[in-house]
């Protein structure tokens, strides 16, 4: 034990230091032998001379002394490291070269896996979240349905694969009494759902059971932000009321941090309580889903049958029109993250095929090094170096290097951490999360451990094939060229060329798909709209009287102001997504067999809201001022439902629809237009069927009131927020902003991806030129002596450049073959992620081929120039 601490603190010692050690030593013990033979009786010269004799060769002595003392092989690699650091230090652009190359590589994959990391691969910030599911009923035609009141309160009490059950949903209220009114939003959910998050107050307690009963107190658990931010973080708030929407509401507590479960923040959390009819009835259906914790070792699919069991047996005690409703359950982190895993794992994919060109660049590049330090090492075989003595030295300068390039990667994986988080869209769940954390750190510390392992393999593999004899006797740079190398520096060109084209391929589909995207009609002309997003506070606006009314007074107001054309008014704008969806039946057909009731998106809209749109009717009329409550009712379809049912969009008119399908309860409303679809769902999505409910007949409080401008609509925000303020300044607004913005923000996602694949690409052309360059480059220029020999005897230009040239298009045509059967391959895969483009475009792939070409060209160019400037004289005489 001692000797190896003495060994470990030698470590840290200098060299000088130990070899006067060393010296030291050994002249002590040579002294003591000496006087050990005079004490036998020698002289003074025999006895130093037996004594010499006696202790061996001094520098072998000291050698192994020097083993006994220390980690050999610490030493060993002190001296390569030393080595290694030298040679960087001796060809410094070459240095430079592959650092940036390895910064590149290494920065954007770290970047991105710590994106893939806090987004799809890190736990949930909950406790025990790999067990929560999420919960809402399905029937064989929709699946994710909102849960009903009854039907929880069966699967909490019943269940025997859960441990605890929550419901949870979400609602806008608006807040008054602190200022200007602001709209709030909170979470409304059972007492079962702060320990199933994690959650814990601060001041005050949480809700219990009794806070559910829809006899109780109105309470509120206030979220830290909202507390500290709108409140002042009052200490004595717990006891104290805030408004919402009119009612008082008391406090009980604050969270110490929001959870974090909704996709966006909460400012505090309300009891959920079921209404009269949900508590009475099996098939009223508010918003509400669940959450559930697993037991340990219960499986999602034994869950699921347990709940389905529940609901058959429900069918039976209490049947009615949901008979054939089941459970739908997923994990929590699945429903999380389903949408994004295809897309965030292409970015993973095409930035490890960045990397990969990395690697083929750096391996190409140490190779033609290892090409022209052949002689180097062909002197240090021939005075004992073994070729794992070699292995080991190369390994080392690599992996110097490396961890140089590594360390850079990581400066440059920060600011593109950073883009990355300013650039991507916010719905992204936990991407603000992502950063250099250990989990992170320690994949880039493999991945640079890989990258050295990989770019080494060529020059290693070269090692073996060295002349003694040929390099010894010749001076020239290039005499360490071999069939070899040669093929395996064409092996790496054709890697990148092939990974190029896969690259170039895959962001050209998704540019094109996006191009796709941005210009599909929305089927109306969303140019000087301006779109006012309201929901009005139920306690001021309880009646549908009252809510018509404000509505039709702000219309009357803004339609006055100078700016603007019309204004209309409208539930769900297209490409707001899913407002209300349900099921439907045409009166005049076949019932649908349970299984096929089709499903369709609804909507309210007023008598003008088509005409400010310019939103075509295709047949019939639009909804009008006499669509009142006591009229008939009557419905707008688009032309999805019309050519569904009816050959010619025309005969809908007169027609009838039945909500809620033939077999649940519903009523019967008369088609009396039909209008253009609109992409509601976003602009690279198919239009869906879709119900447009007259506003008088169908009275909602959340409305988007659509203003058609004269000028820009920017312009006419203030005169908007003006207007509102003068009829009700207790209204806050939800948003305001242009119909182009709507339509926008639903290609964010498409944008963020394509400019990161697309970035790649162009970083994926630039490496492969760089690296056909270079080993063209060596190509022409271990050639010179044969080149020089051509055109000597006669040889033109155009005989010099189709030699070389032949090199050139041989890689190019070979590495384009093969990235474009990857590219046919990769299509397939890119399918889910394409909107308006087939997965085989043809014009995709001549862009492919057409820049996989330019980028051969490009690498070409420069040595094939250099190859018709060879002067033969200049190089003959160098031999």
């Amino acid at each position: 034990m001692r000797q190896w601490w003495s060994k470990i603190a030698r470590v840290f010692r200098k060299q000088e230091d130990l070899s006067d050690d060393l010296r030291q030593e050994m002249d002590a013990h040579l002294e003591f032998m000496i006087d050990e033979n005079l004490e036998r009786g020698m002289n003074a010269a025999q006895a130093r001379a037996t004594a010499q004799r006696e202790f061996g060769n001094r520098t072998h002595v000291g050698e192994k002394s020097v083993e006994s003392w220390q980690f050999g092989w610490f030493e060993e690699l002190r001296r390569d490291g030393r080595y290694a650091a030298r040679g960087i230090l001796r060809a410094p652009l070459f240095s430079l070269i592959i650092v940036i190359t390895l910064a590149v590589g290494i920065g954007a994959n770290t970047a991105i896996f710590s994106a893939v990391y806090a987004v799809l691969l890190k736990p949930l910030p909950f406790p025990s979240g790999e067990r929560l599911v999420w919960m809402g009923e399905s029937t064989p035609s929709s699946s994710g349905i909102s849960v009903t009141w009854i039907n929880f309160k069966h699967w909490q009490q019943e269940n025997h694969s859960f441990v605890a059950m929550a419901g949870f949903q979400g609602r806008d209220l608006t807040l008054t009494g602190h200022g200007q009114a602001v709209l709030t939003h909170a979470g409304v959910v059972t007492s079962d759902f702060f320990p199933l998050v994690g959650a814990r107050p601060t001041l005050g307690r949480l809700f219990t059971a009794a806070d559910n009963d829809p006899h109780a107190p109105a309470v509120a658990v206030l979220n830290a932000d909202f507390w500290a931010k709108t409140l002042g973080a009052d200490p004595n708030i717990v006891g104290k009321s805030i408004t919402l929407d009119g009612q008082a509401i008391t406090v009980i507590g604050v969270l110490g941090r929001d959870p974090g479960f909704y996709t966006r923040p909460m400012d505090y959390y309300l009891p959920l309580r079921p209404t009269p009819q949900e508590a009475s009835q099996r098939d009223a259906h508010d918003s509400m889903r669940l959450i559930g914790l697993l037991k340990p070792g219960v499986t999602l699919a034994a869950a699921r049958s347990d709940i389905d069991t529940i609901m058959q047996r429900l069918a039976k005690a209490d049947p009615g029109p949901e008979n054939d409703h089941r459970v739908f359950a997923q994990l929590l982190s699945v429903e999380r993250t389903g949408d994004l895993k295809q897309p965030f794992y292409l970015l993973m994919a095409a930035v490890s095929l960045v990397l990969i060109l990395a690697c083929a660049n750096i391996g190409g590049l140490l190779l033609i090094r290892a090409t022209t330090r052949a002689r180097e090492l062909a002197i240090r075989t021939a005075i004992g170096a073994g070729r794992s003595r070699l292995v080991r030295q190369l390994l080392t300068e690599t992996l110097l290097i490396a961890a140089i390039g590594g360390a850079c990667g990581l400066g440059l994986a920060a600011v593109c951490l950073h883009l990355l988080q300013t650039l991507g869209p916010r719905d992204i769940p936990r991407l603000s999360e992502a950063g250099l954390n250990w989990p992170v750190l320690l994949f880039a510390a493999v991945l640079t451990l890989a990258v050295a392992l990989v770019s080494s393999l060529a020059p290693i593999l070269s090692t073996g094939k060295v002349s003694l004899s040929i390099l010894i006797k010749e001076g020239t740079a290039g005499s360490g060229n071999s069939s070899a190398g040669h093929a395996l520096r064409s092996g790496l060109v054709i890697v990148e060329i092939a990974v190029a084209v896969v690259l170039l391929f895959s962001s050209g589909m998704l540019l094109r798909s996006l191009w796709a995207a941005e210009n599909v009609n929305p089927g109306f002309d969303p140019g000087h709209v301006l779109a006012l997003e309201l929901q009005l506070p139920d306690a001021h606006y309880a009646s549908d009287g009252a809510v018509l009314d404000f509505f039709q007074r702000l219309k009357t107001a803004l339609r006055a102001q100078p700016g603007i054309e019309s204004v209309g008014a409208v539930n769900c704008p297209p490409a707001a997504g899913d407002c209300g969806d349900w099921w439907y039946s045409i009166v005049e057909r076949p019932a649908p067999s349970k299984d096929d009731v089709p499903v369709t998106l609804t909507n309210i809209a007023d008598s003008a809201y088509f005409q400010t749109m310019h939103l075509p009717i295709l047949a019939g009329r639009g909804p009008s001022p006499q669509d009142t409550a006591s009229s008939p009712k009557v419905v707008v379809i688009n032309d999805v439902i019309a050519r569904r049912w009816w050959a010619n969009p025309r005969a809908a008119i007169g027609q009838h629809i039945k909500l809620g399908g033939p077999y649940m309860k519903g009523p019967e409303v008369q088609i009396v237009g039909v209008a253009a679809n609109v992409p509601q769902m976003g602009l690279d999505t198919e239009p869906q069927p879709q119900l447009y409910f007259p506003v008088a007949q169908h009275v909602s409080n959340g409305m988007v009131v659509m203003m058609r401008t004269r000028g820009s609509p920017e312009s006419m925000m203030p005169v908007a927020r003006r207007v509102l303020a003068n009829i009700d300044r207790d209204v806050p607004i939800q948003s305001l902003k242009t119909a182009n913005e709507w339509l926008g923000a639903t290609l964010a996602r498409r944008r963020f991806i394509t400019l990161l694949l697309a970035l790649f690409a162009a970083i994926a052309v630039i490496l492969a030129i760089i690296g056909c360059y270079g080993a063209l480059n060596f190509w022409v220029n271990s050639r010179r002596q044969e080149i020089a020999i051509r055109m000597a005897m006669g040889a033109g230009t155009a005989a010099i450049l189709a030699r070389t040239g032949k090199q050139a298009a041989r890689l190019g045509i070979t590495g384009l073959l093969i990235g474009l059967a990857a590219s046919w391959g990769a299509s397939r895969w890119l399918g889910n992620l394409l909107f308006g483009v087939s997965v085989h475009d043809p014009l995709v792939f001549s862009a492919a081929v057409f820049f996989a070409l330019l980028l051969v060209l490009l690498s070409a160019a420069v040595p094939l120039w250099r190859a018709t400037q060879v002067d033969p004289i200049a190089t003959l005489h160098e031999v």
